[in-house]
């Protein structure tokens, strides 16, 4: 028998939606650049007269508890540096202060891992970290919850649907958000077909082979044609039926209100197109979310290509696609700084002076991170190189878009003072998702770029700001790892 659980009220529940006014309401146009316009927002200057925008449903006590929980994040952030009142952020895209941690490895399931995250909330909060990244929630074929079966039943290898409910308010109770790993391009059936294939849905979304994209060849699907790419594993959904759209967004406000999540990851968004994560975004208004776009970098004789604007392009199409409501992993950036960091640093810098990675297009939509459940722990599709790992963050936690940490990096791998260090000084410096970056150097030797007030040097050769003619004001020597990296703060 589970053992109960003495559930807390967070301090800050998550704000009820009004399901009927989210499906029925029109969608608001977005004045968004075309895909290959995007490049000449890379800073995003804000226009003049422009405001943040919150998305919130007018209801007064919505509203209430919303500007509660503002003000307590605000509170806990005091020192930083907010991004400019004038910037405008679209729904599910944070405030532009956002440090995500992912809290889970693939090896995680193996234990009652709800109830191991929960007593973490108040370190991670107090190391600077704003949102925490849980592993997906739902009955799953697969331990690892990205087989989903029945969305409805939340008991699963990582614990039971009570233990899930106390490790969110847990969170929350530390100001922290909590964002869920949906798995919305497929789902496992649970009955097979007269003619044996696994096809018939169960639980309380019991779809049949009309919720299936027809030219997905195991499952006999009599949906219309996938819009995206197909996973083999499982039937893909076919998102273009209004019934199916309906259930998702029923479910997702499910998670929102009566679980407590404020946001998503989306799983393999490459699955299908991004206008229905618009719709489904829109609907559950969340307060982050992030799409997992992974496809090959580009290669020549086996060796990384320097131009990778065709795979950051990739990404960018599918944030556009959900009318910039959501963020997106960099994956452009982990890909380039695996290369960078031994001694390639000119791969840092594009042709036009800026990243090479999606944050030099589209900064406040670029997830960055170095590691996940996926490309490393006991997986390793993709492992960061271990030795470059400071570096790895050094880089991405001085740099604008959104940083992610990866919880074996924090926990296990013995860095975790050095993340703290670096989230410190991005604190100190106010970097935020569209923080500027001019890039002095970037050669064989090393990489040198000013982010706002913050001074950064990657690599071995002799380097400070006083050698810039035109970087000006007074600089003090924040961080010094030698030739890894060193960091200056202006006074």
């Amino acid at each position: 028998m589970a053992r109960r659980i003495r559930t807390i009220c967070p301090k800050f529940p998550p704000r009820k939606v009004d399901v009927s006014e989210a499906l029925t309401s029109k969608l608001r146009h977005l004045d968004l650049p075309k895909p290959d316009e995007v490049w000449s927002v890379a800073q995003e200057k804000p226009k003049e007269g422009d405001t943040l925008v919150e998305h919130v449903i007018e209801k007064e006590t919505i509203e209430k508890k919303r500007k509660a929980l503002e003000q307590t994040l605000q509170q806990k952030t005091i020192k930083w540096q907010r991004t400019p009142e004038c910037t405008k952020l679209e729904p599910g895209t944070g405030t532009g202060q956002e440090i995500v941690f992912q809290g889970f490895n693939w090896e995680s399931w193996r234990r009652r891992w709800y109830m191991e995250l929960a007593p973490k909330a108040a370190d991670l909060s107090q190391c600077g970290v704003t949102a925490v990244w849980f592993p997906p929630p739902t009955e799953s074929v697969a331990p690892q919850g990205y087989m989903p079966s029945d969305l409805y039943n939340l008991n699963s290898a990582y614990g039971s649907v009570e233990e899930l409910k106390y490790c969110i308010e847990e969170m929350h109770s530390h100001d922290l958000l909590a964002l869920g790993d949906v798995v919305l391009n497929h789902r496992c059936a649970h009955k097979q077909s007269p003619n044996g294939v696994w096809n018939i849905f169960g639980g309380k979304l019991a779809w049949g082979p009309e919720a299936i994209v027809c030219d997905d060849p195991n499952f006999q699907g009599r949906g219309n044609p996938s819009s995206g790419d197909i996973f083999h594993a499982a039937p893909n959904i076919d998102h273009s039926q209004d019934f199916v759209q309906r259930d998702i967004k029923v479910w997702l406000n499910w998670l929102r209100n009566d679980i407590g999540f404020d946001g998503w990851r989306l799983d393999f968004v490459r699955g299908f197109s991004g206008t229905y994560f618009k719709e489904y975004i829109e609907a559950s208004n969340p307060a982050f979310a992030i799409g997992e776009y992974w496809d090959s970098l580009s290669y020549e004789h086996g060796s990384l290509c320097y131009n990778q604007d065709a795979h950051r392009q990739r990404i960018v199409n599918w944030i556009n696609a959900t009318g910039g409501t959501s963020s997106a992993f960099d994956v452009t950036t982990k890909g380039i700084l695996h290369s960078a960091l031994h001694n390639e640093y000119w791969r840092l810098i594009d042709p036009l002076g800026k990243p090479t990675g999606v944050m030099g297009w589209w900064p406040s939509r670029a997830v960055t991170f170095l590691e996940n459940h996926d490309t490393g722990s006991t997986q390793g599709h993709w492992p960061f190189p271990r030795d470059k790992l400071t570096q790895g963050y050094a880089y991405i936690l001085t740099h604008p878009g959104t940083p992610t940490i990866f919880y074996d990096h924090f926990y296990d791998f013995g860095i975790r003072d050095i993340i703290t260090e670096l989230v410190e000084a991005r604190r100190q410096a106010g970097i935020h998702c569209r923080s500027s970056v001019k890039i002095y150097h970037a050669n064989n030797e090393g990489y040198v770029a000013q982010i706002g007030d913050t001074a950064m040097k990657l690599g071995h050769f002799d380097w400070n700001p006083s050698k810039e003619n035109n970087m000006d004001g007074s600089w003090q020597k924040f961080l010094d790892k030698g030739s890894d990296y060193q960091i200056w703060l202006r006074q």
